[in-house]
């Protein structure tokens, strides 16, 4: 083998190239990013379609049915899952694990493009959005902003003053807030004042709308300059709003503000959120893609220390996830656990070979093995994170073997009389191939894990390349270092062994030696005896598997808690917020407890629905942040199941869930369970009956809890059909009918109003006291063709009934 004396005969060369190891390892190192885990990109990208105001089935009708037949022909797609759900579409396109998402992403835009016209039914429908989930978009840091006089412009001040400035912090990928009200004119009518005008919604409409622009006019020349003709007929404050003229009673104008309550307010509250007891607005903070979270958490609690000198003096931050101190907490842990493995392999080392030159030259593998795993991981674009630091923890014992095995016999050679350097070179030469093959060995242990498919490819892999790497830098660190060094650092003859310790050890050591031999020697006079034994222990072992757990990721006191609530369908979202800031206070009252939060209802954006989280009217969600584990008693799994029983007390709640999840576990299960069964059918009564039974047996099984079937329950809904007949000789249509509805409950947001820059919504809306009664759906006035009005009731069946509030499609 001419790699050893190559390596002796030019001992400047063999140093140059470890120097240069140390330099690019080094340089490799502190340019690599700091993560939790690896970066985790499933192979599914989702196409999401606000369409505010529907139910779940005009959602399934008007939006999901299109983009399911366009989507379905998308190149290389495995299959489709849909979601249909009040105000939002959700298809869910899967690929193939492997496959360029960046390509399926320019094809789905494709797709979508050509879905558009037949979107255009659906008017109120917002535009299409293409969202792939990656680990990277698990957020990084949660927090809360709350304030005492200036709550009131919360919402805007965390907008303007907080959110813009962080989404400029270096690595920062998104900033979503969830709760707060956002400034509006409400501009609500009284439908018996508007009457008694003989005004209708529509012409209100028209005069918003009319009234509210501005509009270029073109130029005209004087002299010698040109100027520009601009009509400016915005509105600038709520005053104006509400003199504006909407209709005449003879000479007398009728102006806004007689027949609606123009308020410069804010929006009528679907989401809130909350701070230990406090209202609040939830900060979610997302990273970029190959960002280092560390350090884009560092840099944006730097921002923060300047930000609080920017907003009000009452407004404060509270941190509820701080992923950093996961990092740090887990890769300290695995850094101390790496270091401890690599003082007691050198301590053994000492003990063993009682040599300390020779101990010197085989601890030099270990920091040369981890130097080159650390250029591996700069090359293949991975990250320092806890699946690398396990596979380095496990790689400290093996590293030092093939240099033992090399100094071992370069030793043995020098004991014989040859010199260093000539032992140095026969002796690693004599054992080379037999290092070679014994590291090999290991070698396809870990190589068939790099082509393991899917999320356990993505973690085994990583880890089975670090391993590798690590492993055959020590085979040529054995091969060329160790022979260098031992040819330089051992002295002719050995090193002296007249000195007290070297005598007892040998003692020792003649000792093991002696009562090994004893038992080999009766080992192999009883064969059958051993064989037997060894069979039994084996087979008893397998019969041990069952009771021994399975789980992909590992169970970990996370230091979290989080309760999921669900009232019954069909519950206001107030019902819910009442009943969520209850669950809060049952948290805020462990002593365990070190932060809290709590969010309640539907998201205007449909965020926690695009990350897998549930989210409605009916739906409230919890968390607490612990103390440190060995400042509390408990596990964060033991207070879990205390907050289990005190939701369990809660009227009103239909389903719950609590849970202690880590921050790998979350990235791993997003917002799902543990376990899901899926049952599918055409038959919708029948897949119910069929989960219900599957329930029943799930939760009789010992180990259960928290067990729910993801259909919900049909919701109430008011539906009204139109007498076509009697309608037509009125001159009235569904279209004319849906509009004044819409108009009336759910708001018209069509003009907007600035102010110093920012448009801030106008929202006609029928008075919130006439909006809480089904009679009232009945007085609805319609206009005829004719002008003339008439009830809804007269051209109209109104029924009260159950709909879908989720329609799940696979």
């Amino acid at each position: 083998m001419k790699l050893p004396d190559i390596a002796v005969r030019r001992p400047v060369a063999t140093i140059m190239v470890f120097a240069a190891i140390i330099l690019l390892g080094s340089v490799a190192f502190f340019k690599l990013n700091l993560d939790l885990l690896p970066d985790i990109e499933p192979p599914a990208v989702s196409v999401i379609t606000p369409y505010p105001g529907a139910s779940a089935t005009d959602v399934e009708s008007d939006i999901t049915k299109y983009m399911e037949d366009h989507l379905s022909t998308t190149p290389n797609l495995d299959r489709l899952e849909s979601k249909s759900k009040d105000n939002m579409s959700i298809v869910n396109c899967i690929f193939n694990w492997g496959a360029d998402l960046d390509v399926a992403v320019n094809d789905i835009r494709e797709k979508i493009d050509l879905a558009k016209p037949d979107l255009e039914k659906a008017k109120d429908a917002k535009t299409p959005y293409i969202f792939k989930f990656s680990s990277a978009m698990v957020p990084v840091l949660v927090m809360t902003v709350t304030a005492k006089e200036s709550s009131p412009d919360l919402y805007r001040i965390v907008d303007k003053q907080i959110s813009d400035p962080l989404k400029r912090v270096a690595g920062v990928g998104a900033v979503v807030y969830i709760g707060g009200q956002e400034r509006q004119i409400t501009v609500h009518f009284d439908r018996k004042t508007l009457e008694a005008h003989h005004l209708s919604v529509q012409q209100v409409r028209n005069a918003l709308a009319a009234e509210n622009l501005n509009l270029p006019a073109g130029s005209v020349k004087v002299g010698r300059n040109e100027l520009q003709i601009r009509v400016a007929g915005r509105y600038r404050d709520a005053a104006e709003i509400a003199n504006t003229v909407v209709g005449r009673n003879g000479d007398a104008f009728i102006r806004l503000k007689d027949v609606a309550t123009v308020t410069d307010a804010h929006e009528e509250p679907q989401e809130w959120a909350w701070s230990g007891s406090s209202p609040a607005v939830a900060l979610i903070i997302q990273k970029q893609s190959g960002a280092n979270t560390v350090r884009v958490i560092e840099a944006i609690k730097e921002r923060l220390k300047t930000l609080k000198e920017e907003v009000p003096a009452d407004i404060e931050l509270h941190t509820v996830l701080d992923n950093s101190d996961h990092i740090y907490a887990m890769i300290n842990n695995l850094v101390e656990a790496a270091v401890v493995a690599a003082i007691l392999v050198i301590v053994v080392c000492i003990l063993f070979l009682r040599r300390f030159r020779s101990s010197l030259i085989v601890t030099l593998a270990i920091p040369f093995s981890l130097i080159g795993a650390f250029i591996g991981l700069f090359a293949m674009g991975y990250t320092i994170n806890v699946i690398s630091l396990m596979s380095l923890s496990i790689a400290v014992g093996l590293v030092v073997d093939d240099a033992i095995v090399v100094l071992e016999n370069i030793i043995r050679h020098v004991e014989k009389g040859k010199s260093p350097k000539e032992a140095a070179v026969e002796a690693t030469s004599e054992v080379g191939l037999a290092v070679t093959a014994s590291t090999l060995t290991i070698v396809v242990v870990f190589a068939p894990l790099l082509l393991v498919k899917g999320l356990a490819g993505i973690i085994f892999g990583q880890l089975a390349f670090v391993m590798l790497i690590t492993i055959l830098a020590s085979l040529f660190v054995s091969l060329t270092l160790t022979p260098m060094a031992a040819s330089r650092l051992l002295r002719s003859g050995g090193e002296r062994k007249s000195n007290r310790v070297f005598a007892w050890s040998e003692r020792a050591l003649n000792g093991i030696d002696a009562f090994y031999a004893r038992v080999l020697e009766w080992g192999l006079r009883h064969r059958r005896l051993v064989l037997s034994v060894i069979g039994i222990i084996f087979c008893g072992s397998l019969i041990l598997i069952p009771w021994v757990g399975t789980e992909f990721v590992p169970e970990v006191d996370s230091g979290e808690v989080e309760i999921v609530l669900e009232m019954p369908e069909g519950t206001r979202a107030e019902t819910t917020a009442v009943a969520t800031e209850e669950m809060l206070e049952a948290v805020n009252r462990l002593p365990e407890t070190q932060a809290s939060y709590a969010l309640a209802g539907q998201t205007k954006k449909g965020l926690l629905s695009a990350l897998g989280f549930e989210e409605g009217t009916n739906i409230g969600r919890i968390g607490g942040r612990l103390l440190a584990k060995e400042e509390r008693s408990r596990s964060a799994k033991e207070l879990a199941a205390t907050l289990r029983r005190q939701v369990m007390k809660l009227p009103g709640v239909e389903r719950y869930s609590t849970s202690a999840v880590s921050a790998i576990q979350k990235a791993f299960l997003g917002g799902g369970r543990p376990i899901s069964i899926e049952v599918l059918g055409h038959d919708i009564k029948t897949t119910d009956e069929i989960a219900e039974k599957i329930r029943g047996i799930v939760e009789t099984t010992p180990g259960t809890a928290d067990v729910s079937v993801s259909r919900k329950k049909p919701r109430p809904e008011v539906q009204i059909r139109l007498d076509r007949d009697r309608a037509a000789t009125l001159g009235l249509n569904v279209a004319l009918l849906a509009d004044a509805l819409r108009t009336n409950y759910y708001g018209f947001k069509d003009s907007k109003f600035r102010e110093a820059g920012d448009d801030f919504e106008i929202e006609l809306r029928l008075k919130k006291e006439q909006r809480e009664s089904i009679r009232e759906i009945g007085e609805t006035p319609l206009t005829t063709v004719k002008g003339q009005t008439v009830q809804l009731r007269n051209v109209a069946s109104i029924q009260e009934t159950f709909g879908q509030r989720c329609i799940w499609k696979a």
